[in-house]
């Protein structure tokens, strides 16, 4: 058996020479807004700018991304004097059988491996360090606390001093540093969005359009 991975090609050809690209994508703000106010992208075919990586634009294909940037323009179009600029983390996961793995930020820099990866129930998982700061993780067979202590050591970019240490304390590492306090930066790292309510409301909007026009359907086929 041959398995091959080719991605994906963002289909944004309805919207060519009408609205800005860049990576592949509709270029969007920070609030998810194109090159025509009026209209806003979301989703794989977004590209957008990150936080973390300095306002670099990027097309992101994850379905955590989809979900996310829908919010945001939920509520920007509802509440946009409001709503701060997209502060998304780039997120990926991935179930296969047995295994269970989540990764966080960039694969950019010197990559450092640890864990087991013999067992029957492996855990390892990798960082990546660029100019002394963690700018991606990946873990394997973690629980809820480790893959949300590795999503905080990457967001706040800590910085590495002795990379054999950090290969010798593996997971360890993460969850001793998320532990740690930092100068408020104005972003809660477990803040839930404040457009939940929007997208709910929406959600129930939809679903009683839907109700009436059943109800309306068969009322009139009766008649």
């Amino acid at each position: 058996m041959v398995v091959v991975g080719i991605g994906i090609r963002a289909n944004t050809s309805l919207f060519e020479g009408q609205l800005l690209m860049e990576k592949g994508g509709i270029k969007v703000n920070g609030q998810m807004q194109t090159s025509d106010s009026s209209v806003y992208a979301v989703g794989d075919v977004a590209a957008f700018p990150i936080k973390l990586f300095d306002g670099d634009i990027r097309r992101l294909e994850h379905v955590d991304s989809a979900r996310r940037t829908a919010r945001h323009a939920v509520a920007a179009i509802l509440e946009p004097s409001k709503t701060r600029d997209v502060d998304y983390l780039p997120f990926f996961y991935s179930r296969v059988f047995t295994l269970s793995w989540q990764f966080y930020g960039d694969n950019v820099g010197e990559v450092i491996h640890y864990g087991d990866f013999t067992s029957n129930s492996p855990m390892f998982g990798a960082y990546w360090v660029s100019k002394g700061q963690i700018t991606g993780a990946f873990l394997e067979g973690g629980n809820r606390d480790d893959y949300e202590a590795l999503s905080v050591v990457v967001r706040r970019k800590t910085k590495v001093s002795d990379m054999p240490e950090l290969e010798r304390q593996g997971l360890a590492f993460a969850i001793q540093e998320s532990k740690k306090d930092v100068p408020d930066s104005g972003v809660t790292l477990g803040e839930k969005p404040t457009f939940v309510w929007y997208a709910t409301a929406g959600v129930v909007a939809a679903v009683s359009i839907s109700a009436f026009g059943y109800w309306y359907g068969r009322k009139r086929r009766r008649w």
